[in-house]
């Protein structure tokens, strides 16, 4: 009897637990908790979020492709660095740099600094010079079209740069690795020389190892934070991508370095194939590498609009009667705002004001500019959509908010036309309807 009590209090524990990952922690508001505990929740929420995230965006498949692309564009992608670096005058820098980022690739480096050599020298001269320079650009173009693709598929952005704004953005980045590379070699260079210029070299040479150690996190850090930023073709917040810049940084070093010494262990498989495993190895590497790339991403997003999943379920589930009352509660703060002639809110503020789930404002807002009773604004100075009143504020009667969203949708169906029986009971219905809702055509939604 023990035993099945204790398996039932178990079992029970491990329900309430799922429920409250899965349900209560989103009703759970920050007015409610201290501010350790709101830190703690959110960061649960966060990862709640990502995880879910990391399955239903298939980010194993789309680390798949990234890592076929990335195979095909990693001689144009180098050689580019190198280019850059050799304009610059720290080419061995970079190259240095390449050794030690592919240390668990090192059958590899001398093939690909080969190529990349090869395809310089070739790109340097003759017809060549042109069609080489042409080739370069589109295989970086087309590797980075495709990070973004993916980054905005995780963003739920349906529309990718111009033309223009990639070429930018992509060289942007591509200039801004290198520096970052020696950024991190001058470091530990001069921190050294400085310890060495004071004559405290040998009693801090712990400090200086720590530097060692901390800078490739920092630099990782930073990249990946201005590669969450810069690359989904949407406005991301600093904050939101510099937690998931850190995380993501402090994930590949780990990997990194369980990589590496997990080679030792890997004799086997090099009997088998020999020379050659270092491209299955390598193939591997890619593909756990962008896991970790897109996870980022994932995270990004999900610490960026963690609060529009608060209520979810309950926001997919909403009743009809209560869509209408908080339809009427958005559109009022709305037109009250317009009424006033202060400036427009974005949905965020909407929601505040409103007392509304930001998930449950965003699906209202979509549908009341769909019934043409607001407008979508959009500003050179503004990084979010803002919402007006799409007519007259003295024409939108409640009666008027419910009469359209109630006929929002396809009513096609040819239901009344079958049969006179289910004609007269349309007719009914909507006879009843105009007649319960006679007290609401002439209240202005502005005099609420």
């Amino acid at each position: 009897m023990k035993n099945k009590k204790a398996t039932s209090s178990f079992g029970e524990r491990i329900k309430r637990i799922y429920r409250f990952l899965i349900v209560d922690i989103w009703h759970i508001t920050e007015t409610e908790m201290s501010k350790t505990s709101r830190f703690l929740v959110r960061l649960l929420k966060k990862l709640i979020l990502s995880g879910s995230g990391f399955f239903d965006h298939s980010l194993s498949a789309k680390a798949a492709s990234l890592t076929y692309y990335t195979l095909m564009a990693i001689v144009p992608i180098f050689a580019l660095v190198i280019a850059i670096g050799r304009g610059f005058g720290f080419q061995h820098i970079i190259e240095n740099w390449a050794t030690n980022f592919f240390s668990s690739q090192k059958e590899l480096i001398p093939y690909i600094i080969q190529f990349v050599n090869n395809y310089l020298e070739q790109a340097q001269g003759g017809l060549f010079l042109g069609i080489g320079v042409a080739v370069l650009l589109w295989s970086v173009m087309s590797a980075f079209r495709q990070i973004e693709k993916n980054f905005n598929s995780i963003w739920d952005v349906k529309k990718s740069r111009s033309l223009l704004n990639q070429f930018t953005t992509y060289f942007s980045i591509m200039f801004i690795t290198p520096v970052l590379i020696v950024l991190s070699n001058s470091i530990s260079i001069f921190f050294n020389n400085q310890l060495r210029a004071m004559g405290i070299a040998e009693h801090f040479s712990f400090l200086y190892t720590f530097v060692m150690r901390i800078t490739p996190y920092i630099i990782y850090w930073t990249l990946f934070t201005f590669l969450f930023i810069a690359i989904p073709n949407t406005k991301v917040k600093f904050k939101h991508a510099l937690f998931a810049g850190i995380v993501v940084g402090t994930l590949f070093q780990i990997f990194q370095w369980l990589y590496i010494n997990g080679q030792m262990n890997l004799s086997k498989y090099n009997a088998v194939y020999g020379s050659f495993a270092a491209i299955p190895l390598l193939l591997f590497w890619l593909q756990i590498s962008w896991l970790i790339v897109l996870y980022g991403a994932e995270l990004t997003f999900a610490s960026q609009n963690i609060d529009n999943y608060n209520f979810a379920k309950e926001t997919a589930q909403i009743s009809p009667r209560y869509r209408d009352y908080a339809a009427i509660i958005i559109m009022r703060s709305i037109i009250l705002k317009f009424k006033d002639g202060e400036p427009p809110m974005n949905s965020l503020e909407i929601a505040k004001k409103s007392h509304t789930p930001i998930r449950l404002t965003n699906q209202l807002l979509n549908m009341l500019v769909e019934i043409n009773l607001l407008t979508e604004n959009y500003t050179p100075n503004q990084s979010d959509k803002t919402y007006q009143p799409a007519m007259d504020i003295n024409a939108i009667t409640v009666q008027l908010l419910l009469d359209r969203i109630e006929q929002n949708g396809s009513e096609n169906f040819k239901i009344e036309e079958n049969s006179k029986k289910f004609e007269s009971i349309w007719k009914k219905l909507k006879t009843w309807k105009q007649n319960n809702n006679k007290t609401c055509s002439s209240v202005l939604i502005k005099d609420l």
